[in-house]
């Protein structure tokens, strides 16, 4: 059902425009624009560029049109393309992407998940800087379309991140500005709730997804840690030493592997400055051992312990599965071992041998 009646009074009324105005404008009576605004009859069809035009509205944004998706249509494309940029030159890509978004420019959901797609596939383009500034009109642009609480978190977070990526850390702190605030605990509350009206298994399921997301930020936060307190021997020890403890506790290189390689390969980077060679390896071992073992399929998952977490982890936006190709993880992998601060070791025997090991360990995988 067109919604053009109740568009053009939003708008004029939004712009404090009256009907004689807007009648004058389009070249017809004050009485023509009443009935558009009540649903008694339409512009004509040649009228629609002018009245969208005035507004500053594109056609389809006038008629009230809206294409919008499934979340399994819109995961569908994002893995779709995220298994062509793996085996396709990105500008042979990114153009179906951008015509898709032209076509789903008033769906919210395909646009933030398309801005997701580009953050995590830009580093192949040929030029990265305008693929994350075309990635920042879209999440603008949603800000635009969505009152959904969570879409705008993440709408934030994920510009937050585009800034970082940028240079741009006044930007970054302008956008997360009063996110360090003591924690409402709301997931013992709506777990408690649950647990009020005997509904055990949600009130479960909450609390273990509260858990399970609080050790994998404890977990991705230690690197970052180690890296400021570089200057302190005392509490670089520690956090390794605890850091360690948590991820053996709960088996998260099993759980989640992921996470748990950001840890190590950013402990090999702390030590790397340090010229800690003993340490360097360690973790390096560590990162070695979990890509070979634990990290293909990458994938979301449970296990005995977390064994209410599939089902939530379903609901997702994009479920469970990697957000690129196993190959792009895979040569990711690869890089790591090359990154520039690891530059002065190349030619120890002992980073040979893991990069042969990892060769190795890795080839089956397509």
């Amino acid at each position: 059902m067109l919604q053009i009646g109740s568009i053009i009074h939003r708008e004029r009324q939004h712009r404090q425009i009256t009907q004689e105005t807007l009648a004058a404008h389009c070249q017809v009576s004050k009485a023509s624009v009443s009935k558009w605004e009540k649903g008694q009859s339409y512009p004509d069809i040649t009228l629609l560029p002018k009245i969208a035009a005035y507004f500053d509205l594109t056609v389809d944004e006038l008629l009230g049109y809206e294409q919008t998706l499934s979340k399994q249509q819109i995961r569908t494309l994002y893995m779709d393309y995220s298994k062509r940029f793996a085996h396709e030159p990105f500008d042979d890509v990114y153009p179906d992407v951008l015509d898709d978004v032209r076509h789903g420019y008033r769906d919210a959901g395909l646009l933030l998940q398309m801005s997701v797609l580009m953050l995590n596939h830009c580093v192949l383009a040929p030029e990265p800087p305008s693929v994350l500034a075309a990635a920042g009109r879209w999440l603008e642009r949603i800000r635009t379309l969505s009152d959904d609480v969570w879409v705008l978190r993440q709408v934030n977070s994920l510009q937050a991140t585009i800034a970082s990526m940028q240079g741009d850390p006044e930007t970054t702190l302008r956008l997360l500005d009063g996110v360090i605030r003591p924690s409402i605990g709301d997931e013992a509350l709506l777990s408690t709730a649950y647990e009020q009206l005997g509904r055990t298994d949600d009130a479960k399921r909450t609390i273990q997804v509260a858990m399970y997301q609080n050790l994998l930020q404890l977990v991705g936060a230690a690197p970052h840690y180690l890296r400021l307190a570089a200057d302190d021997r005392g509490a670089s020890a520690e956090t390794l030493r605890r850091t360690d403890g948590i991820i053996d506790l709960y088996e998260l290189e099993q759980l989640h592997p992921n996470v748990c390689l950001l840890y190590y390969i950013g402990t090999a980077q702390a030590a790397a400055a340090q010229e800690n060679r003993a340490q360097l390896y360690a973790y390096l071992s560590k990162y070695v051992r979990v890509s070979t073992k634990y990290l293909f399929p990458v994938d979301l998952h449970g296990d005995r312990y977390f064994d209410r977490l599939d089902g939530w982890m379903e609901e997702l936006d994009l479920g469970t599965s990697a957000l690129r190709s196993d190959r792009l993880v895979k040569q990711s992998v690869f890089d790591v071992l090359d990154a520039p601060y690891f530059t002065p070791y190349q030619g120890d025997q002992e980073m040979k041998d893991l990069k042969a090991e990892l060769r190795f360990g890795l080839e089956g995988i397509q």
